[in-house]
């Protein structure tokens, strides 16, 4: 009896001790409270989905949504990592006991570690496993499970657990791998992620598919559920620009418009393979708000032709997407649309050397109107428009107010400011062309929701933008160079402007209408030429595409004509006043700041007099019906020496063929008209091109119009 009753004290005393140490030990851990689900999203303007950001960890993150959870993702985890859950309270005794007698024999290293374990460790410090650890975590999970439900346990644990490739939870997990919500995957995808919670990085599907492929039908055969489903995964990462990847929130990009432009941008580098075309990027505005409602940095992504890179914020030589600028500049400085400016071979001379622009069709058009020089997009006009109206250094600060960042020093750019020697970011050039269509205000551009307060200063006077927007929207004013039917007609009423860098190596088309502006980018991020692409034909499908996008979302509308603007009916030979025997051909009605008083010069028959700077085009194509050369006129341009400039020295290079003794002349008087004399060098004439044989020595060379009698000298050395 006394055995008896001693044994039963003894079991009794042992299992006091145990339900002291189940109930009482575990209110000795320290046990930290569940984490707040964390949140990386970034989604679009209607709240939709678009990718995650990284946080300070390095980890996408984004927590179960409130509501029961999904039932196939609870089932999978259950089944791969502690199957009686929902029955234990933290510890598994049975899962414990096969641990222990399994490393007795030598046949199991199972740890035996339940879910809310996992938590537990989770929740603390990285540790060295050993035994007290063990311990701990086994104490920390009874604290658990004594104060919060089953359900907010395993949400913690999904919400924590490390699923590879960057990925903290079981919902970013879902939309990494899969592109959908937990809620929405199926047990094989379900069992996928469960199967990546030991080893996510031997695991990892996108790397070792076959592994991945092996944990999930071992997880499925234990549900007794079907392994013929594909693994079915993909990498859904962001193709956002890293600048809006720097922190979660709401976009103000449009999701639709995004995936449509980066289809697009894709589709048409895919198509122009074949002339070298590797990559594109697309930005578009909503001028109304400044808010970016598609950013697309690189066409292809996954090519490893700059797929990483960041085409909307690279800088590249602007081509002639800042002359719609310089034409801004020359109207605030007294120049009209209806300006006419020389468009003959010309060379110019400034701090960076001589510059001798030809135009992109190597085609010269003589005396020709701003509009037709902008919509044109003809060179030596753009030089000439910024040399006469406001100089370089006036220009340079209107860029900066336009928002562009001037990269190189100043006195380097010269008059090719004008035709694209300067580096911008196609953001830069989206901001300033939606200046244009905003009527001279600079919008501050957003990518956030949402949208804070900013300054819009005005940068340019509303009616010249409107003069700018109407050059731009001109397809007739285009046809000379770029003929119709191409990709700027649209059928509405739409401003844009190609641009296309020396060697081909960039390719640009920026526009807008009064809703929207599109810039576009085409070319090569290592710097490599396309194989002559026009901003017509590469850039120009894009923008095209894009446009007739936006189009079918809304109905677009051109900005509106402001007060202030008169219509005065002008000769486009002379952009002044007609006469009564102007022919019609001549004839256009042009919107000016003011009225004009005054006529160009005719002969007695009634044609345009030009000065001698015209002499070489009229030889050459020139209509005499209509346009004459002024015997004694000025070419309005003081006459130079340009090589050999004045006080130069020229060195002899036996390398060169004869020494490099055979010297071209140029000179700013006209090609057609000047002659050329040396007291100390022969001089000869082949053609146009004069040439001076070089001799060692001081020298001096005069240059002298044979029908102004204008005339320039140069002294020189050569060596």
């Amino acid at each position: 009896m006394r055995r008896r009753t001693k044994i039963l004290l003894t079991a009794a005393a042992l299992l006091l001790t145990a339900a002291g140490a189940y109930w009482l030990a575990p209110l000795l851990a320290d046990c930290p409270e569940l984490p707040a689900a964390q949140d990386t999203r970034l989604t679009d303007r209607h709240g939709q989905m678009m990718g995650f950001a990284l946080n300070a960890r390095g980890y996408r993150e984004q927590g179960l949504p409130p509501g029961p959870l999904p039932q196939n993702l609870v089932t999978a985890v259950t089944a791969a990592e502690d199957k009686r859950f929902f029955s234990h309270g933290g510890i598994d005794p049975s899962a414990a006991a096969r641990a222990f007698l399994g490393r007795l024999r030598g046949t199991s290293r199972s740890g035996a570690s339940t879910v809310t374990m996992q938590l537990a460790k989770l929740l603390r410090p990285p540790a060295p496993r050993s035994f007290s650890a063990k311990m701990w975590e086994s104490l920390c999970a009874r604290r658990l499970e004594m104060r919060h439900s089953k359900e907010e346990i395993l949400r913690a644990y999904l919400n924590t657990a490390d699923f590879g490739n960057c990925c903290r939870g079981a919902e970013a997990a879902a939309y990494f791998y899969f592109g959908k919500t937990c809620a929405e995957l199926t047990l094989p995808e379900a069992a996928l992620l469960a199967g990546l919670l030991q080893s996510p990085t031997r695991r990892n599907p996108l790397r070792h598919p076959q592994a991945a492929l092996a944990r999930r039908n071992a997880i499925l055969r234990r549900l007794g559920a079907d392994t013929s489903a594909p693994l079915g995964v993909a990498m859904h990462g962001n193709t956002l620009p890293p600048a809006l990847c720097r922190q979660a929130g709401q976009l103000t990009l449009d999701a639709a418009l995004q995936a449509d432009c980066a289809r697009i941008a894709a589709e048409e580098v895919r198509r122009a393979e074949e002339r070298n075309i590797t990559q594109a990027s697309i930005l578009v505005l909503d001028n109304r708000t400044g808010e970016i409602l598609a950013a697309v940095p690189a066409a292809l992504p996954d090519s490893p032709h700059g797929g990483s890179l960041n085409g909307l914020a690279t800088p590249r030589s602007a081509g002639s997407t800042l002359k719609p600028f310089v034409y801004a500049q020359a109207f605030a400085n007294g120049a009209t649309p209806a300006t006419v400016l020389p468009d003959v071979p010309t060379l110019y001379r400034s701090s960076d050397g001589i510059q001798a622009p030809r135009n992109y069709n190597e085609h010269y058009m003589g005396p020709i109107g701003i509009r037709t020089a902008l919509a044109c997009s003809q060179n030596v006009p753009a030089m000439d428009a910024l040399a006469n109206y406001g100089g370089i250094s006036e220009f340079l600060v209107l860029m900066r107010r336009l928002g562009f960042e001037i990269r190189g020093a100043e006195d380097s750019f010269g008059l090719g400011l004008a035709i694209g020697n300067a580096h911008v970011t196609l953001t830069e050039l989206a901001r300033a062309y939606s200046a244009l269509a905003r009527g001279g205000t600079l919008p501050t551009v957003a990518d956030r929701l949402p949208l804070q307060e900013a300054e819009t200063p005005r940068v340019l006077d509303e009616r010249i933008c409107y003069q700018i927007a109407d050059i731009l929207s001109d397809t007739a004013a285009r046809a000379p160079a770029f003929g119709l039917g191409h990709n700027l007609s649209f059928p509405f009423r739409c401003a844009c402007k190609t641009g296309t860098s020396s060697n081909f190596r960039d390719n640009w088309c920026v526009g807008f209408t009064a809703e929207y502006t599109v810039a576009v980018w085409v070319g090569n991020f290592d710097n490599s030429s396309m194989r002559k692409v026009s901003g017509i034909s590469g850039a120009g499908p894009i923008f095209r595409r894009v446009f007739l996008r936006l189009a079918a979302r809304e109905k677009l509308s051109f900005p509106p004509r402001p007060e202030g603007l008169c219509e005065v009916e002008v000769d486009t030979r002379t952009g002044l006043l007609p006469r009564a025997d102007t022919p019609r051909a001549f004839r256009r009605r042009e919107l000016l700041l003011a009225p004009l008083t005054r006529q160009g010069e005719y002969d007695a028959e009634g044609r345009t007099l030009l000065s001698s700077r015209y002499a070489e085009w009229m030889q050459q194509q020139g209509d005499r019906r209509y346009f004459a050369v002024a015997e004694d006129s000025p070419t309005g341009r003081a006459p130079v020496i340009l090589i050999p400039g004045n006080g130069t020295t020229v060195t002899l290079d036996p390398r060169l063929p004869e020494n490099g003794s055979l010297l071209e002349l140029r000179s700013t008087l006209p090609a057609a008209t000047v002659r050329w004399h040396c007291n100390t060098l022969p001089v000869f004439r082949r053609g146009n091109t004069w040439y001076a044989r070089l001799s060692p020595g001081r020298h001096t060379l005069h240059a002298t119009d044979s029908n102004s009698g204008a005339s320039a000298a140069s002294s020189f050395r050569v060596r």
